[in-house]
């Protein structure tokens, strides 16, 4: 091989090399990809939760990828089935940090689960973006690693509770709730709306998480005879509980009101209102997205949502909890794009952290800074009615 033949061999091979080295030093990322994992509820209890947020996760990722990515690269999502347990978790992130190489972390359900990796993404030094939680103790102190996109249950409960006291002049309010760290924050929530007005739970009961035994807390909290009880559960749990109330009151023909049932956004709207069927008239959601039945013609992103979800997913029910996986996602391709070409998961927080009054069309502006990581501030309160929910304009629609 002569010598000018050996120099473009040399350069071809070079060319070939560095087109597959990463752009950056970061993992996750290379000329024509970025990658970021997922560790969710995808079986058990918990499913639908996992599998909605991250098919409303993928619906955008599809429209963004079928248009060419961001600065040419492709986002490929990885996800595990954690059954919304801590343990899992931890293994999953374990696995997709040094395994996987993912460049950061996307819509990750749960309070129990995010607390138990909170330590992991620290030491690693690995974002992880809009977690499905609401929990006050993910966002204050504010942790450079964890950037949130929704409304926090401290902001769901006061929302409810003015509703309840204020509004409609109740002020016996009990909580049911999960026994974990997300339940615990609803009930936090809960107390600190209370005390705000100078009132005090009248009751409380728990559950185990990924089970329905809500018998004992069913009983204490009856007994109590409360105007209103906040919810800090599951679907499934939650339906069960209110069933069994409105069932035991038509039974026992009681003459009093049923209590106003409150559920915070991360119980699942749409699968509670199934599992309600006919119990469910009057129970309030408070959302941390708009809903269908106004929000197609109020708000274009929720447009945009069912229409991409029919695109790619034919088949696919449009739910609550994918409206916000679709516009979390929707904030964090905003975010890597203005972190630029050479993006890292440093630059990618500090982007984020300077992203002020985005308008994505959900009727909520989005702002970060370094003192709050928590982008929307915004609660959508909804009353379940024939199946549907619509938007609440006056508390006293729910005795109606």
């Amino acid at each position: 091989m002569n010598g000018k033949l050996l120099v473009i061999v040399m350069g071809v091979l070079l060319a070939v090399t560095v087109a597959a080295i990463p752009a950056m030093a970061d993992p996750g990322v290379t000329n024509t990809q970025i990658t970021i994992g997922m560790s969710t509820a995808l079986n058990g209890a918990a499913s639908f939760l996992g599998a909605s947020f991250k098919m409303g996760v993928e619906t955008y990722l599809n429209m963004v990828n079928d248009a060419g990515g961001v600065y040419g690269r492709k986002i490929k999502l990885i996800a595990y089935d954690d059954g919304y347990e801590p343990q899992n978790a931890k293994v999953n992130a374990d696995k997709l940090i040094k395994e996987d190489h993912v460049f950061c972390f996307l819509g990750n359900v749960g309070t129990p689960t995010t607390m138990a990796i909170r330590d992991i993404l620290r030491s690693e030094k690995v974002p992880l973006f809009a977690p499905f939680t609401g929990a006050e103790s993910l966002r204050n102190p504010v942790d450079r690693y964890l950037l949130h996109y929704r409304a926090s249950y401290n902001q769901e409960t006061e929302v409810f509770v003015k509703g309840m006291v204020e509004g409609l002049g109740l002020k016996k309010v009990a909580v049911f709730y999960q026994d974990d760290g997300y339940g615990k924050a609803v009930l936090d929530g809960t107390k600190a709306a209370l005390r705000k007005r100078g009132l005090a739970q009248v009751a409380t009961g728990t559950y185990t998480r990924n089970f329905e035994n809500v018998s004992d807390a069913f009983a204490t909290i009856f007994d109590a005879r409360p105007d209103a009880v906040v919810m800090g559960g599951t679907y499934s749990a939650c339906a069960k509980f209110i069933t069994m109330w409105k069932r035991k009151t038509l039974l026992e023909k009681r003459q009093e009101p049923d209590p106003v049932f409150m559920n915070v956004s991360f119980v699942g709207p749409d699968r509670l209102a199934l599992l309600l069927d006919k119990y469910g008239r009057n129970v309030v959601v408070t959302q941390v997205v708009p809903p269908f039945e106004t929000g197609n013609v109020l708000y274009p992103a929720v447009a945009e949502y069912l229409e991409t979800l029919r695109k790619y997913y034919p088949a696919g029910r449009p739910s609550f909890v994918g409206l916000e996986g679709y516009l979390a996602t929707k904030v964090f391709v905003e975010a890597l794009r203005r972190a630029g070409k050479d993006v890292t998961r440093e630059s990618f927080i500090d982007t984020v952290e300077s992203i002020k009054n985005l308008d994505i069309q959900a009727g909520n502006s989005i702002s970060f800074s370094k003192e709050n990581h928590q982008g929307s501030q915004t609660v959508y309160p909804t009353l379940i009615r024939n199946g549907k929910f619509i938007l609440i304009g006056d508390w006293n629609a729910v005795r109606q």
